[in-house]
């Protein structure tokens, strides 16, 4: 009889064992399951973040340029017009000149 109930025992505890062995690498499975789906999310987070940046920064480029070709477009009207001024006062200087020496002609003769 006592043999029965060792014999009971060693199978019991064996069922036991196998469930608790089962139990644990089901929990590991969930476990893992779930580290991998957190990585993954942080993963896909860091790529948006990253492509989130990299549009803001070809944004920000695109921005000084625009604002570097404003500027030259700037800088060259201003260069023109200060040359069509200088052009205007040579032949404003040019026409009194002519007027003068037609007036010297005049008094001359």
């Amino acid at each position: 009889m006592n043999l029965l109930k060792n014999v009971y025992a060693n199978r019991n505890a064996e069922v036991e064992l196998h469930q608790r062995k089962k139990e644990e690498s089901e929990w590991l499975k969930k476990y893992e399951g779930d580290n991998l789906k957190r990585e993954v999310d942080r993963q896909n987070q860091a790529f948006e973040d990253k492509q989130l940046g990299d549009a803001l920064t070809r944004k920000t480029h695109q921005t000084d340029i625009l604002r570097q070709v404003g500027e030259r477009d700037r800088t060259m009207r201003r260069d023109l017009q200060d040359k069509m001024y200088d052009e205007r006062a040579a032949k404003l200087a040019e026409l009194e000149y002519q007027r003068r020496i037609g007036a010297e002609k005049t008094s001359n003769n």
